[in-house]
């Protein structure tokens, strides 16, 4: 009995030392993240993905800032300091490469296979880059699409929106039948369309290219283009949406649109992820119609990630790189409601197809395919494309400016902060 008891005692020690070495030999990566919110537990799931497809690896989440649109900041301190984290969700990728503090990860990327370099949406790869370099890759792509209400659309006795869809024919007609006095008090309580200057104004670009206008500013980020007459006539058209036609919201944001208080809205695909909270709002994508014959939108990588300069383990940075733009995480990214469309075409026309098979997914991959698509100007920093709807697109929006003094008045105080 005593010698059965030594050997009892043994094999445990022999256990608990084995499940000590397991332990240790984990690795630890940490990421730094959006942990507010909805968007932060989100980010944990994802990375919990990771962890179990990857079980000698540990994930340490470090919170960004609340600013999911400014996450550099807190970046450039901690790589001044020497802790860097190993891997970093970034907002613009193209201004934080150019201060130095991202890896290149060209050659890395090299080195996937030519069935995942070639899948991914070529528009992407200006938005991931800098100097022509590699330094980001994101979880999803965004495209600004159009969103509609179903109920809303059916009550008015409107049909679905299709191809044939322009802004100065239905986005005129049809949304002003969606502007309604719910109460009787000669009022609008509900308008057929939300606030088009959403995301730092982003969304009333692509009238301006669906319109042959170019770039916003030069590549070097330091001329501003748009004071032209295809800006101002876009703008004009805008105002008059609001203030001649009545059927835009000039107040709030997207919330208005599953809490019903508009009909249809302009934003990201990612925001799927948000229409989440709202599980009995029946809405749908449909194209961004036409404008003056033409039909862009905005493009922009979803969740993109780098390694910081200093990592401590970019092994295992490159690693996790490797799992954002591989079918499973690109599956689970369009799960969690990030990917629409993913990163890889081939997940766009197989599981993301499926996941959304009641909406007309086939809208988005059509729209993110526009040869008149432009990726969001991160060339300049937040602050001017910022300033550029504080000054000229809320006030012609909301009839403060004709749209010509708007532009003339704001293009040198835009083009002085671009020279600084």
């Amino acid at each position: 009995m005593r010698r059965l008891g030594l050997a009892t005692v043994a094999l445990i020690t022999v256990m608990v030392l084995a499940l000590a070495q397991g332990s240790l030999a984990k690795q630890k990566l940490q990421v730094m993240v959006t942990s507010t919110g909805d968007y932060g537990e989100r980010m944990k799931v994802f990375w919990k993905g990771f962890e179990e497809a990857n079980p000698d690896i540990s994930v340490e989440l470090i919170p960004g800032p609340g600013n999911v649109s400014a996450p550099e900041e807190k970046l450039a301190v901690m790589v001044a300091a020497g802790i860097p984290p190993d891997l970093a969700r970034l907002g613009d990728v193209k201004p934080v490469a150019a201060s130095g503090l991202l890896q290149d990860i060209t050659p890395l990327f090299q080195t996937l296979p030519a069935s995942v370099r070639n899948d991914i949406w070529p528009i992407l790869f200006d938005d991931l880059s800098y100097d022509g370099r590699i330094y980001a890759l994101p979880l999803g792509t965004v495209v600004s699409m159009y969103y509609y209400n179903k109920l809303h659309f059916e009550e008015r006795g409107i049909m679905p929106p299709n191809a044939d869809w322009s802004w100065e024919q239905e986005g005129i007609s049809e949304l002003k039948k969606l502007s309604v006095d719910l109460d009787g008090d000669g009022l609008l309580d509900r308008w057929g369309i939300g606030l088009i200057d959403g995301g730092a104004g982003r969304e009333a670009y692509p009238f301006i290219y669906s319109a042959g206008g170019g770039p916003l500013f030069s590549e070097d980020g330091t001329k501003f283009l748009a004071n032209t007459p295809i800006t101002r006539d876009a703008l004009q058209y805008l105002q008059d949406l609001a203030q001649v036609h009545q059927a835009m919201r000039t107040t709030g944001g997207w919330s208005d649109f599953p809490e019903q208080r508009v009909s249809s809205l302009l934003w990201g695909s990612f925001m799927v992820g948000f229409f989440l909270r709202y599980p009995d709002f029946d809405w749908d994508f449909a194209l961004r119609p036409t404008f003056r014959g033409g039909r862009g939108s905005n493009i922009w990588s979803e969740t993109p990630f780098g390694i910081p300069v200093g990592a401590k383990q970019p092994e295992l940075a490159w690693r996790a790189l490797q799992f954002v733009v591989s079918t499973e995480g690109q599956v689970l990214s369009m799960n969690l409601g990030w990917g629409t469309p993913p990163i890889r075409r081939s997940v766009t026309v197989g599981p993301f197809l499926q996941h959304y098979r009641d909406k007309n997914v086939a809208s988005v991959a059509e729209m993110i395919s526009s040869p008149l698509n432009q990726i969001i100007p991160t060339q300049v920093p937040l602050n001017v494309r910022l300033l550029l709807q504080s000054t000229v697109l809320r006030p012609v929006i909301l009839g403060q400016k004709a749209p010509g003094q708007a532009l003339d008045e704001a293009t040198p105080q835009i083009e002085a902060i671009m020279n600084q």
